[in-house]
């Protein structure tokens, strides 16, 4: 019976330790960001009107794998991006925006000042969500359609370390193929960001 109870003592002694351990050996952090997303291929030149940029924001959170690698998961919202113009005739209208949902492996220098510098390449969930409208002067027609798929994401980053909890951060991102080529068209997105980061 005493046995039995060190046993469960040592074992909720443990259980009880690790997450500090694990804390310690692998620090958390978590950020958000805003800027601007461009998204390429979307104005084809037909169009009376296009703007293919558009505000972007995203969370992240993950865990300091080393004093190299970062574990980071995130999510981003790219708001609409819009053009409109007439062929044959008939008016046209369409505006597209898309959440992102990523996991990502960021390698960079060892942490040595204030700067560092950081490289990343990962995969991303995205769903693209399109509205339209053709118009004849006389009818409109409306029409709305949602695209899914997997992709690649890969990019470039740099912080500066505020304090030893804080960091301000800035991204390049390169999001590849993103679109159904058969209904929305794939594109590429390229994402410039800034945002403060905090370590736990």
């Amino acid at each position: 019976m005493n046995l039995n109870k060190n046993a469960l003592l040592l074992s909720i002694a443990a259980i009880a330790s690790t997450p500090a351990f694990a804390v310690s050996a692998n620090p958390g952090y978590f950020g958000i960001s805003g800027g601007q997303a461009t998204v390429e291929d979307f104005c084809g030149g037909g169009e009376s009107s296009c703007d293919d940029s558009a505000p972007t924001f995203r969370i992240h959170g993950g865990s300091e794998l080393s004093n190299f690698a970062n574990l980071e998961f995130g999510y981003r919202y790219v708001d609409d991006v819009e053009a409109s113009g007439v062929i044959s005739g008939i008016g046209f209208a369409a505006a597209v925006n898309g959440h992102f949902i990523d996991t990502t492996l960021q390698l960079g220098m060892p942490e040595s000042g204030p700067f560092r510098i950081f490289t990343k390449a990962g995969l991303m969930y995205w769903r693209l969500n399109v509205e339209a409208a053709a118009s004849n002067g006389f009818q409109t027609a409306t029409s709305s359609d949602t695209s899914t798929g997997v992709g690649f994401r890969t990019g470039l980053g740099m912080s500066f370390e505020l304090s030893e909890q804080v960091r301000l951060r800035a991204d390049w991102d390169f999001l590849v193929n993103v679109g159904d080529e058969d209904e929305t068209g794939e594109t590429d997105i390229n994402v410039f960001s800034v945002g403060p980061e905090f370590r736990f």
